[in-house]
């Protein structure tokens, strides 16, 4: 899939009439969407049932109105992706927790059974949609799949970590997300960023060695007392919007090093190749 971002340029550099893009997955309850119609920057039209319904960033969960359920966006607007399932035949995990994580019940009218794409699109009316974010417990990086969970499992093995929470974090000119750990570490012991990158790389696919460390003292927590990874993801690594200690790594570097203003507008200005 291309980003609408750089639909355009790479459109006109290449000379290219027509993009068929498409949205969709292997599993049968996930709604496809084809570009059929050639229309810029859009994953296209589906002819199946879905729903793009309304979702709190702050949050992290869909938006349900007085009678419990939720809203449909209206076009122009971004929400969450679901397509619908039958709930009596439904199952996707051995773990009824997991699976409960990934259907929503209730959504319009009591009883229904609605699978969760973990996908944001804004609909643009007509049945057509644009992709706009990844949401949940993986990234894409370097063409790679990356799972926050495992990525999480490992990092606070780490000795000198107490809890992490891992997150895709932009990068301009570049596909994807690039890794970003945000952690609170152990002890009064200076954290040592050599030592670490060691560990990472051992343990961690090159692709999925996470390119940003935020060390925090707590995290911001919702009602349900769930980590604020959203806001975690807005805030990224602009230090003009982060107090916190921050660590970058740098292309064919080997350790973690202070990201300084100069080095975060050089990754703005793209310097830096990653």
């Amino acid at each position: 899939g291309i980003k609408p971002e750089f639909w355009m340029d790479f459109k006109n550099r290449f000379g290219i009439e027509r993009i068929h893009e498409q949205y969709g997955a292997t599993e049968a309850f996930i709604p496809n969407f084809a570009n059929i119609f050639n229309l810029d920057k859009t994953v296209g039209f589906c002819s199946r049932p879905y729903a793009i319904v309304k979702y709190d960033v702050g949050e992290d969960e869909p938006i349900r109105d007085r009678n419990n359920h939720m809203i449909r966006v209206e076009p122009g607007e971004i929400g969450l992706l679901l397509g619908p399932v039958d709930p009596n035949t439904f199952y996707m995990y051995k773990d009824e927790k997991a699976t409960k994580k990934k259907a929503f019940r209730n959504v319009f009218i009591e009883g229904d059974m609605w699978v969760n794409t973990g996908d944001l699109l804004r609909d643009i009316g007509f049945r057509h949609a644009m992709f706009a974010d990844r949401l949940g417990d993986t990234y894409r990086w370097k063409g790679e799949n990356v799972s926050t969970e495992e990525m999480e499992i490992i990092i606070n093995s780490y000795d000198q970590i107490e809890y992490s929470c891992a997150y895709g974090v932009l990068i301009p000119g570049t596909e994807g997300r690039a890794g970003m750990i945000s952690a609170i570490k152990k002890g009064d012991e200076k954290f040592d960023m050599d030592k670490f990158y060691k560990f990472v790389n051992e343990k961690i696919p090159s692709y999925a060695v996470p390119i940003f460390i935020r060390i925090k003292k707590e995290f911001a927590t919702t009602a349900t007392d769930k980590v604020q990874k959203t806001k975690l993801k807005q805030e990224g690594y602009d230090i003009s919007n982060v107090n916190d200690p921050t660590y970058v790594l740098l292309p064919r570097s080997s350790t973690y090093i202070p990201l300084t203003k100069e080095i975060y507008d050089g990754i703005q200005a793209g310097e830096y190749r990653y």
